[in-house]
């Protein structure tokens, strides 16, 4: 007992000189030096700077690190940490903190991580050290918005309507925001006169059309503008706060006009003019108005009288006719018929209410607008400031000289554009007696006339007239003087007919000589750069202010300077009409006089002194390239690349993005892009030096998309083994968002154990092909569904995903997605539990079995696995998922034959559920007696059966024996699951209806042969298929040979017979003395040709060839000639052998018919 007290105190004390473990693992530090140092986690404390939690959007955020651990305070420089910081499970820059800046570098006293809150809410912070894993989450912070910021806040519709009605009112909504898309509440509310509204047509041009009443919030926190419309059409509203255009602005809308105002309304003479010739259509156009002056579509009903002045009574018209002829716009028309003048009034019948009164006259005149036309250069082409003319002659429909009043002669010259008109003077020429008025030969004459008396200058309208404008005449001379250059149309009228069939005449103006006190010289500047083209801008113009072009020739630069010889310039340039560019260049700084000469002729200012410096003078701002993710902020220095001779860069002045909020902070920027914005953006900004002295940067601003994110995922997905799950359709809850609706995306999907498939779906083929999209296998083993296409359709495909587990897998599972853009990767993990089902066992086993060997004294072995090649086992794909395939599901495993006896070797544990077919029984009897050796029986029987695990169900397979008397016997192998299988996580025992599995093989007893009949027997069947080859080959040698003998007697048979009667009939011809035609009748072979035209034939039995038909064709052309000769037969040719010869007797009875 003594000597066990002190082991035990031994013991004791050797266990207290082991320190304690440590509950977490530790982490191995590796110093910057390369050494490793392994030490426990590092404790840390994390608080903010100066107790704030509530940050205004945009404010700084600090958190402050305090080391607990004071192991680590003397050797802070051996080990290396880093801190990073999560929002809302988002590490680093997100969309809710940016400008992560962790400091840990110097006295840990002042370690801390700086950021920048950009999103409103609360939140909590979670400090993590990455190398440790150890992490902090007890912090709390609040974000409140920041300041409005104009450019973010949202313009939008009331109630998202485009489409008003002048005179009704219309509300306007804002959505105020900060720089950071955060909602601004109406605390600081700004001045009612902080929002300014204009509105523009479409082409740009303005239009006041507002009536502003109220700008206030609303009680759901919008700022609501409240206006009233009064122009009437398609629109742009633009909307202004702080110099910044408000975000959707311009805002597309469109007016519709009110209410027909009748006394609003107003009429308008075709071409302008209200005095008519005699017999033409009087037409005037009725602008329909609303009370706001916007024309109203529709026809509505007027009516018109018209009232002779002279006596005040009504004159009927019989032909008035009113049409709809534009949009708001009515044309009143009927025919003229008595001279005078008129008062025509239009008014409407059901309002009761009138147009005013319009005057009008009708004069007598015939002038046809066909006939009638204009001629002189004065209609093509003239020079701004010097005299033009044209003459006018007026025609009736018959040619002849239509004179007329000269006020009735309107002449109308305009600029294109409208922009411009030029005043006519019209002087008749030609009177009513014939007599001739003279031209007008220069300006002065004018107002003298070619008798030297000064005329009287008469004006009406836009016209001026030489003389009384009542006189009659069928040519007026037309002059005018143009001061502005460009193009101009000009039209004529005789009252209101159009003359020259109603075409415009088109003129262009030209530019006058240069007006040297007016030319000058525009951008000249005081300070250049050496070594540098700068520029000189000119700009030359006459005496009206018209730019005159094509002058660079007469355009000079002179330099004076302290070495003019190493000044270079190059020739002006006409960059624009009037406006002339040149270049100069200088080698040596230094202080220069520079003056511009036109044709000898100094252009003010001169001198312009000009100050060349050396190129590092000048401060330069390089671009800068900037990216930053879609709802993320990023802050960047623009400054940091720029350059001043002094180091001094000042930033005077920067534009506002188009598409994003721009806030500065000294010489840091920090850009927002708005939300739901990709794509590019910009600013241009412009610094100066300290002696002011300004240079112009731009940074150009990307916005990527993030990859698309996975905003809905199954929880957990529930399959059965080896079933394509869902049956029909796919499974539910699979959603992605993406800010680019048309960039083609690429989905990969795939699962550990099993495969992704998509439910097939209908196609319509009249679907347009755009949202087709491409579907692959991929990944490294090809088994990854990968489709590719626009967020749409890869939508649309996650609602068809089916999984397909691997054959016999059940369990665990997980479906892995990596969805794809051109910048990045985004993946997420479903977990997939495949229910299992009960398959049942195999047997694998051949269909015979051959039994070699010896046969021992309990039989043949059946399966040797030394020997044997084939598998001869029984598998349960349930059990491939326990630990080490194996488990302790029982099965009910039989053998038999139907001859012989069977055996094999079996544990003691199985004694109690063996049973035995004894030989002539059928029934299953249990083991009545067993001797064990080793903890082994062996049972011996027809058949065998036990319970018992699959590797008992293989050791007694394996270990079987046969005995038997016959050649051979069928062996039957049945396995029975007992109904057992699967396994959950914790592998809890399923049960199902049993399943069985039944193989037969057949066995067959090899009775060996020696090797003397063995080599007798082989010896026999090579002889044997050596005679079939040898008896073939002479039996096709005797074929072919029969072949050629066959062909060889028919071909000599055929010669002979031909030979022997062309050899028959040229002895008879001979012996007769036959002339060679005669011979030619005799061949005469076939009945179906027929040589002679009569149509009588001649045949032999004696078939012939082609070579004899052509010889027999030519012979009865022969026959033919000697008839038509006369020619008679000899009389050898009357008889053959002593009788008449039929063919002679024919030709006789043909030749006396013919």
């Amino acid at each position: 007992m003594g000597r066990l007290i002190e082991l035990c105190g031994i013991a004791l004390r050797f266990v207290l000189l082991i320190p304690p473990p440590i509950q977490a693992e530790e982490y191995r530090f590796t110093s910057q030096t390369g050494f490793g140092v392994k030490i426990p986690h590092p404790s840390f404390a994390i608080s903010w700077l100066d107790d704030k939690t509530s940050y205004q959007a945009g404010d700084v955020a600090t958190i402050k690190i305090k080391l607990l651990n004071n192991s680590l305070s003397g050797n802070l420089s051996t080990y290396k940490m880093h801190f990073s910081v999560s929002v809302s499970g988002k590490k680093g820059n997100s969309s809710y903190i940016s400008a992560v800046f962790p400091y840990i570098d110097g006295d840990p006293t002042f370690w801390n991580i700086s950021f920048t809150p950009i999103k409103v809410g609360d939140f909590s912070v979670v400090v993590v050290e990455d190398f440790s894993g150890v992490t902090d989450s007890t912090l709390h912070f609040t974000v409140t918005p920041g300041l409005l910021y104009p450019s973010a806040c949202l313009l939008s519709w009331m109630d998202f309507s485009n489409e008003l009605v002048t005179g009704t009112k219309a509300y306007l909504r804002i959505y105020p925001k900060d720089a950071f898309g955060n909602y601004v509440s109406s605390v600081n509310m700004p001045t009612k006169d902080y929002f300014t509204l204009s509105v523009s047509h479409q082409n740009g041009t303005l239009a006041e059309i507002f009536i502003v009443f109220s700008i206030a919030w609303d009680e759901v926190g919008y700022f609501v503008i409240e206006f009233l419309p009064t122009i009437a059409g398609r629109l742009l509203l633009h909307a202004y706060a702080d110099n910044q255009t408000l975000n959707g602005s311009p805002l597309p809308f469109m007016v519709k006009s009110g209410l027909l105002n009748i006394t609003n309304s107003m009429v308008k003479w075709k071409y302008g003019i209200n005095s008519l010739q005699i017999f033409s259509k009087l037409q005037i156009f009725i602008h329909q108005k609303d009370q706001f002056g916007n024309l109203v579509p529709g026809f509505y009903p007027f009516d018109a009288q018209v009232v002779q002045k002279a006596t005040g009574l009504s004159v009927p018209v019989a032909d008035l006719f009113f049409q709809d002829f534009d949009y708001g716009v009515q044309i009143l028309s009927f025919v003229v018929s008595e001279p005078g003048d008129f008062l025509l009034t239009i008014f409407h019948s059901k309002l009761n209410e009138s147009i005013s009164n319009l005057a009008y006259k009708v004069f007598i005149g015939y002038c046809h607008g066909l006939n009638s036309f204009a001629n002189g250069s004065g209609l093509i082409s003239s020079v701004a400031g010097r005299l033009s003319h044209f003459t006018v002659f007026l025609e009736d429909a018959y040619g002849n000289p239509s004179p007329v009043e000269a006020e009735q002669i309107y002449v109308e010259i305009y600029s294109i554009n409208f922009t411009f008109m030029i005043r006519p003077v019209i002087f008749p020429l030609r009177g009513l007696n014939g007599t001739f008025h003279g031209p007008v030969a220069a300006q002065r004459d004018i107002t003298m006339g070619p008798s030297r008396f000064v005329h009287t200058l008469t004006s009406k309208g836009n016209r001026t007239f030489i003389g009384n404008y009542t006189v009659q005449a069928s040519e007026f001379r037309v002059t005018y003087i143009p001061e502005k250059a460009g193009d101009y149309e000009i039209r004529l009228f005789c009252g209101n007919i159009p003359l020259n069939d109603a075409s415009s005449y088109f003129m262009k103006v030209s530019a006058g000589v240069v007006d040297t006190s007016k030319s000058k010289v525009l951008n000249l500047e005081s300070e250049v750069k050496q070594l540098g083209n700068n520029e000189v801008l000119v700009e030359l113009v006459d005496s009206y202010w018209n730019h005159v072009p094509s002058q660079e020739k007469n355009l000079n630069l002179q330099l004076q300077g302290p070495n003019s010889s190493m000044l270079l310039k190059t020739a002006f340039v006409e960059s624009k009409d009037g406006l002339y560019t040149g270049y100069y260049l200088s080698k040596i700084p230094g202080t220069y006089n520079i003056c511009i000469s036109f044709a000898e002729m100094i252009l003010y200012p001169c001198p312009i002194m000009v100050h060349l410096h050396e190129r590092n003078y000048f401060p330069e701002a390089n671009n800068d390239s900037v990216s930053v993710w879609e709802d993320e902020s990023v802050v960047f220095d623009i400054l940091s690349n720029d350059y001043a001779s002094d180091g001094q860069v000042n930033l005077m002045k920067f534009s506002k993005t188009l598409h994003g909020s721009l806030l500065q902070w000294g010489k840091l920027f920090r850009y927002t892009p708005f939300k739901g914005y990709f794509g590019n953006d910009s600013f241009s900004y412009i610094i100066a030096d300290s002696n002011n002295n300004v240079a112009v940067g731009y940074t150009f601003i990307s916005v990527l998309c993030k990859p698309p994110q996975f905003i809905s995922l199954p929880v957990l997905l529930n399959v059965t083994e080896d079933v394509l799950s869902p049956q029909f359709g796919g499974f539910p809850g699979f959603e992605i968002i993406y800010s680019d609706n048309i960039e083609n995306l690429s989905l990969s999907i795939s699962a550990k154990s099993g495969s992704i498939y998509l439910a097939p779906i209908h196609i319509d083929i009249s679907e347009p092909m755009d949202g087709m999209h491409s579907i692959k296998r991929g990944g490294r083993a090809g088994k990854d569904l990968i489709v590719e296409g626009p967020i749409e359709v890869i939508n649309s495909a996650l609602q068809l995903v089916q999984y397909l587990s691997n054959e016999n897998f059940y369990g665990d599972d997980t479906i892995s997605l990596y969805a794809t853009n051109k910048n990045g990767l985004e993946d997420s993990h479903v977990p997939v539990f495949v229910k299992p089902i009960n398959d049942p066992p195999k047997i694998h086993a051949p269909k015979f079995i051959i039994l070699r060997g010896n046969e021992a004294s309990n039989g043949f072995q059946i399966y040797d696995k030394h020997k044997d090649t084939f598998d001869f086992s029984v598998i349960d794909n349930d059990i491939f998922h326990y630990a080490g395939n194996r488990s302790h599901l029982m099965f009910t495993f039989s053998v038999e034959v139907n001859d012989g006896l069977l055996s094999t070797s079996l544990p003691v544990h199985l004694i109690k559920t063996t049973e035995l077919k004894i030989k002539n029984s059928n029934q299953w009897q249990p083991l009545q007696t067993f001797v064990t050796i080793a903890n082994q029986f062996i049972p011996k029987g027809r058949g065998i059966r036990f319970q018992g695990t699959i590797e008992d169900c293989n050791n007694a397979m394996q270990r079987l024996f046969f005995l038997g008397v016959n050649l051979d016997s069928l062996l039957t192998i049945t396995v029975n699951d007992m109904g057992n299988y699967g396994c959950y996580s914790d592998c809890t025992d399923i049960m199902s209806p049993p399943l069985s599995t039944e193989a037969n093989v057949i066995l067959i007893k090899k009775r060996p042969l020696n090797s003397t009949t063995a080599f007798l027997l082989g010896s026999a069947i090579f002889f044997e298929i050596a005679m079939l080859f040898l008896l073939g080959a002479l039996l096709l040698f005797f074929i072919c040979k029969c072949m050629t003998t066959l062909h060889s007697e028919g071909k000599n048979s055929d010669d002979t017979t031909n030979n022997r009667t062309e050899q028959l009939f040229n002895d008879q011809n001979v012996k007769r003395g036959a002339l060679p035609f005669q011979n030619a009748m005799n061949f005469i072979g076939s009945p179906a040709i027929d040589c002679c035209p009569t149509g009588h034939s001649l045949s032999t039995p004696i078939s012939l060839s082609r070579t004899d038909l052509n010889f027999r064709q030519r012979s009865c052309s022969r026959v033919k000639s000697e008839r038509s000769r006369g020619f008679k037969f000899p009389p050898s040719y009357e008889s053959l052998g002593g009788k008449p010869n039929p063919s002679y007797i024919e030709m006789q009875k043909q030749r006396q018919s013919d």
